[in-house]
């Protein structure tokens, strides 16, 4: 399994994909929320789903 992206590169590689709804959501989301984010648009920090991670929501982490 490779390493997964800093925030900072992975939130650059979410924004050119994302709504505008959720534009503004991963410009403030770290760590695990913006994984959930990235999941929602099949963008993934390693590449790959991680397994355990597909039940995860925005709302379970708050």
């Amino acid at each position: 399994m490779s390493n997964p992206e800093p925030d900072e590169l992975f939130r650059t590689r979410l924004l050119r994909v994302v709504t505008d709804t959720d534009r503004v959501m991963v410009r403030v989301a770290r760590g695990p929320q913006l994984d959930t984010i990235g999941r929602k648009y099949d963008r993934f920090r390693t590449g790959v789903p991680l397994k355990g991670m597909e039940r995860t929501t925005l709302s379970e982490k708050s």
